[in-house]
């Protein structure tokens, strides 16, 4: 057998070994949010009309833009139709096992089902890092792309808890590696504005992903990418009976959140400055920490985009999209504890973490293991 015949079939050994551990677990525990999700899913299902405008007692309002909601609908609809035929088989054949029948019509098996596209995301986030280190020349690209798909905080995220993070994570290494590695490098912007239709902490990396496109597409590349990405967000939007004129003004309402503190769960350094449910209005030095925290973030925004202005290399582009991330979750208030997910993916993807930074690499990942578990108090069974 070659060496590539071997790398290939370890490719897939470990693919389909990190899908069957999250199937395996996704079955014994939820949060508390992925029953909203599941409710949102149901609201848009029986009337997309007015679904942003709509309230749902006893469950949160929906603060997620529009993907999202397709995603948990699509997920409601695929359970429904995988426990209808189960039953259909118990009824029709009496030689069916029918004590398949409580399990599949529990309540965890509905909510497993939304665990679904956070699940499938991890697993082409692992093949996408794969090719990505391969064409980067990596040393080990397999065990490099391993770490991220049998990382524990990322297997929390997906298959304990329900979060979408590992979608958003997904459509951001994805259009990077179609910015860099893609003969349709337009297609590059709508992948990420895939990434914004899901889950707005996208838009945190807007600037930096600007500068690359800038650098690494034509003007009409660029165009064409802006022309698509614009059809994708209001052609979002009318699947909810919402035109174009309206479409904006509800996404801006969506990004308001649902926090106003100094940290929502995350542990980032105000955290460990002030007591857990202070608001970020409260003052440090005669300023407001939010008013900090967003100064502080504009000015290390400014200096990435004026080095890769400057003189651009995919490299340096790497390494500071990975300490964005970081300062993103470190410095800046009303973040969650998952927010550092996008910082495992970067930390992975940065030049040289197999000789230097592999033990940080591990640190990383053990504190935002911890923070996690600490947050939601969930065991993996």
């Amino acid at each position: 057998m070659t060496e590539t015949s071997k790398t290939k079939r370890f490719f897939w050994i470990i693919l389909i070994l990190g899908l069957i551990i999250r199937l395996v677990l996704a079955y014994f525990q939820y949060s508390g949010d992925i029953k909203n999700h599941f409710v949102w899913g149901n609201g848009f299902l029986e009337n997309p009309v007015d679904f942003y405008s709509r309230h749902f007692p006893g469950y949160n309002d929906p603060n997620y833009p529009p993907l999202a909601i397709i995603f948990f609908a699509a997920a409601n609809l695929l359970y429904q139709a995988f426990s209808g035929l189960f039953l259909f088989l118990n009824r029709t054949f009496s030689f069916f096992p029918s004590f398949l029948v409580p399990l599949i019509t529990h309540e965890n098996m509905r909510y497993a089902f939304l665990k679904l596209p956070g699940i499938i995301a991890d697993i082409f986030t692992f093949t996408i890092i794969y090719k990505f280190l391969t064409k980067q020349k990596s040393k080990r690209p397999l065990l490099l792309a391993g770490l991220y798909l049998f990382n524990p905080a990322v297997i929390y995220i997906s298959s304990v808890w329900g979060q979408i993070e590992p979608i958003t994570n997904l459509f951001l290494v994805w259009s990077l590696y179609l910015a860099v590695y893609s003969p349709l490098r337009y297609f590059s912007i709508l992948v990420f504005a895939l990434g914004v239709l899901t889950k707005q902490t996208t838009l945190w990396f807007g600037p930096l992903y600007l500068i690359l496109w800038l650098k690494q597409l034509t003007k009409d590349e660029v165009f064409r990418g802006l022309v698509l990405s614009l059809g994708a967000f209001f052609a979002s939007f009318l699947l909810f009976k919402i035109g174009p004129g309206s479409a904006i003004g509800i996404y801006f309402q969506t990004l308001s959140g649902s926090s106003s503190l100094v940290s929502d769960a995350a542990w980032n350094i105000w955290h460990f400055i002030f007591p857990i449910g202070t608001e970020d209005s409260v003052l440090l030095g005669g300023i407001s920490v939010r008013t900090i925290s967003i100064a502080a973030l504009l000015i290390s925004l400014g200096y990435f985009l004026f080095k890769e202005l400057k003189n651009f290399s995919i490299p340096r582009f790497l390494n500071h999209l990975f300490i964005w991330s970081l300062l993103v979750f470190f410095i800046q208030t009303r973040v969650h504890e998952r927010h550092l997910a996008p910082a495992i993916l970067f930390c992975l993807l940065t030049p040289g973490l197999f000789s230097r930074y592999l033990l940080d690499f591990f640190a990383l990942s053990a504190y935002h293991m911890y923070n996690l578990y600490w947050s939601l108090r969930l065991l993996f069974i």
